[in-house]
């Protein structure tokens, strides 16, 4: 009879601690990306694009230095673009690099930030309102705000690159 007795308790602490772990207990990183989806110019309809060869990495803040590569000669059709949470700019390059061709763009994200509580463990994280794109036009054709709000946890696509034939 002990046996049940003790195994009885043991179970129903075992469901409790299960039903406290769920979901929103999970501290998510590198969710202050910008969502960009590729998108071919030329077809005069919206169509996915992937480039290939692409290289992808951030710049400081205000000078030509470059920062680590974040896409290292890969098939891109979409790309997470990591923001600079101390200011409200991230300025980013984008190459594409196969046989005959080697251009490049860079591109300036223009947004305000806006402290979020996540919850008790996971603290606080910004929210992020795209404001303005500013970019070259070697390989972009033109870049669109299709959803502002960059939010913790949200996996909407925020900009789409148009990408020339």
């Amino acid at each position: 009879m002990k046996t049940k007795w003790i195994g009885l308790p043991l179970l129903v602490s075992l469901l409790v601690y299960m039903a406290a772990c769920d979901e929103s207990d999970l501290c998510l990183s590198g969710q202050n990306a910008i969502q960009a989806g590729l998108y071919s110019a030329a077809s005069g309809e919206e169509s996915d694009t992937t480039l290939t060869g692409v290289y992808l990495w951030g710049l400081e803040a205000g000078t030509e230095i470059a920062k680590e590569v974040l896409i290292d000669s890969a098939n891109v059709s979409g790309m997470y673009i990591p923001t600079d949470l101390d200011r409200d700019t991230t300025s980013i390059v984008l190459r594409e690099k196969t046989g005959p061709s080697d251009l490049r763009d860079t591109m300036v994200f223009v947004y305000e930030r806006h402290l979020n509580y996540v919850s008790g463990e996971c603290g606080f994280s910004y929210n992020l309102k795209l404001d303005t794109v500013l970019y070259t036009i070697n390989l972009i054709d033109s870049i669109v705000i299709s959803y502002p709000d960059v939010l913790y946890n949200e996996t909407l696509e925020n900009v789409k690159i148009y990408i020339e034939p």
